[in-house]
């Protein structure tokens, strides 16, 4: 049996991966309603423009970041599991990645282009060339992977961005958002399938997957540093740390953020925004979420709800994708282009409702989501407990009341 302090520091954990996928879908939402590939706050106007700057924000860019942070620090915690087992961590973790690779292609090309779970899985593998190094190499590693080549590409984005402002400008391309209807909105399962692989390409494709690789793999390696150092376990043993690195983060990130809001939109502005502001912003919501959980118990009851969501975020993320494009694509009912902001982000918000209230319910009777379960199956190679029993039930109603 887990201890209460083991217990919390897990909860805390999937309290910040059920927030994460929250902000996943407020991002997420855009790009399935709309041609957000293409678009920027120009593409906007009235209240849609100011719901598109409020996730642009507080959303965009900072929750893969963030999840990425999660799946770091969870693999450290799966690595100390396997060996108190006496089992091999690279075969688990191995094992682990190649059924995320697949799930990822089976979702990036045949469900949504946007898909994060092939870029995770391919970083996940490099993290058994590091996963035996320290907290502070980890640490150090993930600073100097990010910034170097950030550093540089930042500093040439602004330099182009001073000596040639038009060149440099960011604008909606409305040729390839006015495509981008016309297929989802209006063409055939081909025309769809043909137009989903161009777009992934052009986000995964050759130099962006490097460039995706270095925003991932770095959050990763900071989320082990995070794990192996305790500062997340050990809230209250950390806590000043803590406080300092929320209050940097907070007002850097906050900062970065709304950055192109005052300079305008225009490349240097846009890697200062999300390349930098996005992860900055990112450890801001790790940090100040941690500090209010493990201080005030009514932070506890507010954010009860996520908790469930994420214990089940495989499954939501998915579920996700799967629900909106049957809604918003030709193949479904055909809705793309033809919600605003406002609108989609109101949609969210009610469906991750829903998504807690069904993570909460199926979790009274099942010990994980049904992807998680057949992901642990893909991972030990054998038949898992999935079911509580009765008598589990009752201790845990029992474990809540105390």
């Amino acid at each position: 049996m887990r201890s209460i302090a083991e217990s919390n520091r897990l909860t805390v954990v999937d309290l910040l991966r059920g927030i994460a996928i929250l902000g996943i879908l407020l991002v997420n939402m855009i790009d399935f309603h709309s041609p957000f590939l293409y678009m920027q706050a120009d593409y906007w106007d009235g209240a849609d423009f100011y719901t598109y700057a409020f996730v642009d924000i507080f959303a965009q860019g900072n929750f893969y970041p963030m999840f990425a942070f999660l799946f770091g620090f969870g693999a450290v915690l799966l690595m100390k599991r396997t060996i108190e087992k006496g089992m091999s961590f690279p075969l688990l973790f191995s094992r682990r990645m190649a059924f995320l690779l697949l799930v990822g292609v089976f979702h990036a090309f045949v469900i949504w282009h946007g898909d994060i779970l092939i870029t995770y899985a391919i970083c996940g593998w490099f993290i058994l060339l590091v996963y035996k190094l320290s907290g502070k190499a980890l640490l150090i590693l993930s600073v100097l992977l990010y910034t170097i080549p950030y550093g540089l590409l930042g500093f040439l984005s602004i330099l182009l961005s001073v000596l040639d402002p038009a060149a440099a400008q960011v604008k909606t391309d409305w040729n390839s958002a006015a495509e981008s209807v016309r297929v989802y909105g209006n063409g055939s399962i081909s025309d769809i399938f043909a137009f989903r692989f161009e777009e992934w390409m052009a986000v995964n494709g050759s130099m962006n997957f490097i460039l995706l690789f270095l925003t991932i793999f770095p959050c990763m390696l900071a989320g082990m540093a995070f794990a192996k150092l305790g500062w997340l376990s050990d809230a209250a043993g950390n806590r000043k740390k803590l406080q300092i690195m929320f209050w940097f983060s907070f007002i850097l990130g906050l900062g970065l953020k709304i950055y192109p809001y005052f300079e305008g939109f225009n490349m240097g502005s846009l890697i200062m925004q999300d390349s930098f502001g996005g992860p900055i912003l990112a450890v801001a919501y790790i940090t100040g979420i941690t500090l209010l959980y493990d201080r005030f118990s009514l932070f506890h009851k507010l954010t009860e709800p996520f908790v469930p969501l994420g214990r089940m975020s495989m499954t939501n993320y998915l579920t996700q994708s799967i629900f909106w494009t049957l809604i918003f694509y030709s193949y479904g009912l055909g809705f793309y282009g033809q919600i605003g902001m406002l609108t989609g982000t109101i949609l969210a918000i009610f469906f991750i409702a829903l998504q807690a209230v069904f993570s909460a319910y199926w979790l009274k009777s099942f010990r994980m989501g049904p992807v998680e379960y057949v992901w642990r199956l893909a991972t030990y190679g054998r038949k898992q407990p999935f079911r509580i029993a009765d008598n589990e039930k009752r201790r845990s109603q029992k474990w809540r009341e105390l």
